[in-house]
């Protein structure tokens, strides 16, 4: 029963895995199903305690906030890397959509800084809508 279970999750991670490199390969289309399943609102817990609300559109562009600031941005996709783009700050935070439904999320302070340098921090977000 066991090797059966992991078969089964073993088959659906491969199918997933496989989803991903399909769309990937065809780069951002118009309706890029990477970045529209991210549609929603997203609450991100960085681990430097900082903490952000993200909400995100089916085309990518995103709204938030951090603390009292306004934030404002837009998902694209850049050799099958998700990266999330701010209008006014010049930052950028590269997105990972897990396969428990969580995102990990790296940030860079200046978008500059991607992807030579670490992230300046980390965070994980939890789908709130």
């Amino acid at each position: 029963m066991y090797q059966l279970r992991a078969a089964v999750v073993l088959l659906c991670v491969f199918c997933a895995f496989g989803a991903v490199s399909v769309n990937m390969s065809r780069g951002q289309e118009k309706s890029d199903t990477g970045i529209s399943v991210l549609a929603g609102e997203w609450k991100i817990e960085y681990t430097h305690g900082a903490v952000r609300t993200y909400v995100v559109e089916k085309d990518g562009k995103v709204s938030g906030t951090a603390d009292e600031e306004k934030l404002k941005g837009q998902i694209t996709r850049k050799d099958g890397i998700l990266l999330l783009i701010m209008e006014d700050d010049g930052k950028l935070e590269r997105l990972t959509l897990g396969v428990d439904g969580r995102l990990s999320v790296e940030h860079y302070g200046n978008k500059a800084d991607y992807p030579e340098q670490k992230a300046s921090h980390v965070g994980i977000g939890i789908r709130q809508k």
